[in-house]
């Protein structure tokens, strides 16, 4: 007599839960045999083309990390998106993020400190920045890594006050993929494909919880509809432009640049009791 086989419990449940809310939204708006097979034709087509985590994470990933944040303390999470590239170079603060000889757009002095929750600084912190250029563009996806290793990425380490600044340039808004099964979903729902600029930050440390959120610029015009609803009030902040001759060229810039300065605060670990 067969035996039944005793599976995940959790992903039992969630399984289900899926079916039963498919089944639910075809019985409800009367799915024909036609859409199904249109369906299951996209998925196949989203599959062919690599997009299956571009579509996820345009549509799913924002609301996963809302969940996962719930009773988090400290700066708040933010989507990490498909541009993620473990084991960029290892630079420590002050520094220049990796880039072209004659890389566009604006200089961007990005600089703040890394405190726990309860204030204390966190020296030593690691801070892995990633972010698209003045083009919105990333390297190693729509910039050749021959043309451009680690473009605009670096992990970077803070002082022993937690203190950092990292020269990078002013990343531009962007769209996602459009040209593909999840570019053609936006355009057939009414959504636009369009991302705000923003930059990326996974920052770590030994005695607290790691931290992915992103930085976002006041002023954007896509800061309010976000194609992939990642925006969060908290995360906003303003790009203060400097002009003054004298200072820029103090700095060594031929031009004026921007600044921009953040505190992050890092949840502690929970330390169990030996």
């Amino acid at each position: 007599m067969a035996t039944a086989q005793t599976g995940d419990p959790r992903l039992t449940e969630i399984v289900e839960a899926l079916l039963t809310s498919l089944r639910g939204i075809i019985r409800k708006h009367r799915i024909s045999h036609e859409e199904y097979r249109r369906a299951v034709g996209f998925f196949v087509e989203t599959a062919a083309k690599g997009e299956i985590p571009l579509l996820f994470d345009v549509f799913l990933e924002a609301t996963v990390d809302q969940v996962d944040a719930q009773g988090r303390s400290g700066t708040e999470t933010s989507v990490e998106g498909p541009f993620y590239l473990p084991n960029a170079p290892l630079l420590k603060s002050p520094c220049v993020l990796p880039q072209r000889p004659k890389e566009p757009g604006d200089i961007l002095l990005l600089s703040g400190c890394v405190r726990a929750v309860d204030g204390e600084p966190l020296g030593g912190a690691m801070l892995d920045i990633w972010q698209s250029d003045a083009q919105g563009a990333y390297s190693h996806f729509n910039i050749p890594e021959s043309e451009a290793p680690w473009n605009l990425r670096a992990r970077v380490i803070a002082d022993e006050r937690g203190e950092f600044e990292v020269q990078t340039r002013v990343p531009a808004p962007y769209q996602v993929p459009s040209d593909g099964p999840t570019g053609a979903l936006l355009r057939a729902i009414g959504r636009h494909p369009w991302r705000p600029a923003h930059l990326h930050l996974r920052i770590t440390h030994d005695l607290c919880e790691t931290l992915t959120t992103q930085l976002f610029f006041t002023g954007d015009p896509w800061i309010d509809s976000d194609v992939v609803g990642a925006v969060k009030e908290s995360l906003i902040t303003t790009l203060d432009k400097h002009e003054d001759p004298a200072d820029f060229k103090q700095r060594g810039f031929d031009r004026p640049y921007y600044t921009v300065r953040y505190e992050f605060a890092l949840p502690r670990l929970l330390r169990k009791a030996a």
